[in-house]
């Protein structure tokens, strides 16, 4: 046990240490890319409280989510507003919550059905990840939920199979953090109750514990957001009041299927041949900041949006976005069967698309994840938990807007799988029997991981 509680350490010192090298090397609190958190965290320390200003309009806002927004807010108080001083400070905090998903990486793997090997292979696997490691130099929220997510489904297992009550507890509060800082992964959250409920060998008493608990914290957690949108909006917003205005921005005739236009023919070209990097000032200006999607809009339909509200907004989305998806429904599926490829693989109407390390990273952990998910069913993994958080957030993704970012929060599962074929290669390579790739058979029932 302090074996293994030493290793942990190790590799979370070091994951921690790549990661702050990389914000380092890139002096990314210069350029943070904090999007609407920067606005809004200022107006919460300028005492307006949590606002934004779109279309002429300043006032409460629930745009985005709250939590990291807040934190911000945080290193705004103490280092001063939008200094390098605090935005260097919040991602030195990004490099230890992306280094937290090291170790429950390890969890997960153990928890899913691999060997002791296996998920060290897996721990170290998501230390040096690329993409793991760049989600900690923008001063966004994606490292926070990629630790959630990939600690909710592991600590799931680990208290329906010991069945104590504080890992239960630890999951719905890590969970439903994750819910409220992307509400992508509400839907899946409801399933954890449902499902918990099912959970064939737990006794009933048990069951009615965890799922009490679990709306317990959820109300805790969430419910204070959600009473203060409907005091401050009039209407009842669990979490985000942009769900209509971002699905439009994937669907109108000039959508890409992601949260951006198409790249120019030209900028595509220089990127394409290496003659542009991310970092040029033209790329910058031309599609980072350049091309929203707002200029889809219709000088009517921009009259229409006007000095209204943040929910008089989302009301004018929602027409839109409903009368286009149903006049448009071939254009709508195209969309739809983009956005899922862009999900699953890059999206390449985002310039950071075209960095080698980037697709290369990329094209690896699907290889090993789809490798991984034949040999994991091979050998009878528990796959139904990340089962229920994939599918369910890629459908919401394909359905409306679709993002790189987006798929970071599963690397994690995905590099389990591919622990899974290392090891499997190295045990074969060894002649060891391919059992050893995964736990014994014996144990996952006695752990209780069916459902009823």
């Amino acid at each position: 046990m302090n074996r293994r509680r030493n290793i942990l350490l190790i590799l979370f010192v070091l994951a921690f240490l790549l990661r702050l090298g990389a914000v380092l090397a890139l002096h990314a609190w210069r350029h943070p890319d904090a999007i609407e958190h920067k606005t809004i965290a200022t107006s919460l320390v300028t005492g307006r409280g949590f606002a934004f200003n779109d279309f002429g309009y300043f006032g409460p806002s629930s745009f985005q989510s709250p939590t990291y927004p807040f934190l911000l807010a945080g290193m705004f108080e103490i280092f001063g507003v939008q200094t390098p001083a605090a935005y260097f400070a919040i991602l030195v905090l990004n490099c230890l919550i992306g280094a937290a998903v090291v170790p429950l990486t390890w969890l997960l793997a153990r928890m899913l059905g691999g060997s002791e090997a296996v998920a060290y292979v897996a721990a170290l696997l998501v230390m040096i990840w690329p993409t793991q490691i760049y989600a900690c130099t923008t001063a966004q929220a994606i490292a926070l939920i990629a630790t959630c997510v990939t600690g909710a489904m592991g600590l799931f297992y680990y208290s329906v199979r010991t069945r104590r009550m504080g890992p239960w507890i630890a999951f719905s509060i890590i969970g439903v953090l994750g819910a409220l800082t992307e509400p992508a992964f509400l839907p899946p959250m409801a399933c954890m109750g449902l499902l918990v409920l099912l959970w064939r060998d737990m006794p009933g008493s048990l069951r009615i514990r965890n799922a009490a608990v679990l709306l317990g914290v959820t109300i805790v957690v969430l419910g204070p957001w959600t009473l203060r949108n409907r005091r401050v909006h009039g209407a009842w917003v669990p979490v985000k009041s942009s769900f209509w205005v971002n699905t439009w921005k994937a669907n109108n005739d000039f959508a890409s299927g992601s949260d951006r236009l198409p790249l120019s023919a030209n900028l595509r070209n220089k990127l394409e041949t290496g003659m542009m990097t991310t970092d040029d000032s033209e790329t910058r200006e031309g599609v980072f900041e350049g091309v929203h999607a707002y200029k889809a809009l219709t000088p009517a339909q921009k009259a229409r949006l006007m000095g209204h509200s943040e929910i008089e907004r989302e009301k004018v989305f929602k027409e839109i976005t409903t009368n286009w998806i149903r006049n448009n429904p071939g254009k709508y599926f195209r969309l739809c069967w983009i956005r899922f490829l862009k999900t699953l693989w890059v999206d390449w109407d985002n310039p950071k698309s075209y960095k080698f390390v980037y697709v290369a990273s990329r094209a690896a952990i699907l290889l090993g994840a789809v490798v991984g998910l034949l040999l994991a069913i091979k050998t009878r993994w528990s796959l139904l938990i990340p089962a229920v958080f994939y599918l369910l957030t890629l459908a919401l993704y394909t359905l409306t807007i679709t993002a790189a970012r987006f798929a970071i929060p599963f690397e994690p599962v995905m590099l389990c799988l591919t622990a899974l074929v290392l090891v499997s290669i190295a045990n074969a390579l060894r002649g060891t029997p391919a059992s050893a790739g995964s736990r014994h058979r014996g144990h996952r029932s006695a752990e209780g991981a069916t459902l009823g």
